[in-house]
């Protein structure tokens, strides 16, 4: 199956009592929208963490984006919970 890359808009709260939610947009490979959706909210400390939207990303400023497996394992993706 032919991977793909999704932009994916998530929201949720970062801290307790909190009124507003916070969004963070999270960039994640998968073979569907179904599986991005999954992927991207693992990607995010929050509570009552939601998908606002979900974007396949094929081409960008006329580049079309092609994905190619670097043979390494695992994700080296940091949180950084400092960030908002």
């Amino acid at each position: 199956m032919v991977k793909n890359l999704y932009a994916v808009l998530l929201g949720g709260k970062l801290r307790e009592n909190h009124l507003m939610e916070d969004h963070h947009l999270v960039f994640v490979v998968a073979n569907s929208e179904k599986e991005a959706r999954v992927k991207a909210k693992r990607k995010w400390q929050a509570s009552e963490i939601h998908v606002d939207g979900t974007q396949l990303i094929k081409k960008v400023d006329g580049f079309i984006i092609n994905l190619e497996e670097d043979g390494s394992q695992g994700s080296s993706f940091k949180i950084n919970p400092n960030y908002s």
